[in-house]
C-alpha cells in the first residue's frame, strides 16, 4: 500500500513562555473537536532537556526502547503512542509529516517561531510583538489584548478564541 499525504492545513501560533499560547490553542481545540473536527497538535518543548515521557519500566513497549529500538509505537482501542529516541532533534517538517498520514483536518502548533508555516503571533505587548517579528516570518497575524496601533496583520484578541476557530474554519476548511 503506498503513502497517503493529506492535504491537511497548518497554522503556528507562537510566543514567549506564558504568552497564553496553551490556554489559547486549548480553547480553539475544544470548540473544533467539539463541533467534529479532528485537530493534530504539534508542541515545541524550548525549556531544555527532554520533554516528560511516562512509560511505566515493565511495558513491552519499554523493553524494545530499554533494547535499544530507535522507534517504537503501541496502538489499541484507538491509541497510537509513538516513541523515537534519537541522538538529534527530530526537524519540525518530518513531525508534520507523520502528522499527515493521519486524517485530520488540521494541524496546530504551538511554537518553532523560526518554522515556516503561517503563523500568528502571541504578543503581550508591542515590544513583545516587535522582537518576535524580528525572529519569525510568514507571520498572518496577531492575538494579544494591547495593541497600541494599527496592523498589517489580522488581530485577535486573547478572549476572540471563538473567532479565531470561526477564521480557522472560513479560510482552510472545506464544506462539510
Amino acid at each position: 500500500m503506498g503513502k497517503v499525504i493529506h492535504d491537511i492545513p497548518v497554522l503556528q501560533i507562537v510566543g514567549y513562555k506564558n504568552s497564553g499560547k496553551t490556554t489559547f490553542i486549548k480553547k480553539v481545540i475544544r470548540q473544533l473537536s467539539n463541533e467534529g473536527y479532528r485537530v493534530g497538535v504539534i508542541k515545541h518543548h524550548g525549556h531544555g532537556g527532554s520533554p516528560d515521557m511516562i512509560e511505566p519500566g515493565d511495558t513491552d513497549t519499554a523493553q524494545f526502547q530499554n533494547e535499544g529500538a530507535y522507534m517504537t509505537a503501541v496502538e489499541g482501542e484507538g491509541i497510537l503512542n509513538i516513541k523515537v529516541n534519537g541522538c538529534y532533534s527530530i526537524h519540525l517538517d518530518q513531525i508534520v509529516m507523520m502528522y499527515k498520514l493521519i486524517p485530520l483536518d488540521v494541524i496546530l502548533i504551538e511554537g518553532y517561531k523560526k518554522a515556516h508555516y503561517p503563523k500568528f503571533l502571541m504578543a503581550r505587548d508591542n515590544q513583545d510583538l516587535m522582537e518576535l517579528l524580528d525572529q519569525c516570518v510568514n507571520v498572518v497575524g496577531v492575538i494579544t489584548d494591547r495593541m497600541e496601533e494599527e496592523s498589517e496583520f489580522l488581530i485577535f484578541q486573547t478572549s476572540q478564541a471563538a473567532e479565531f476557530t470561526e477564521y480557522i474554519k472560513e479560510k482552510f476548511f472545506k464544506r462539510r
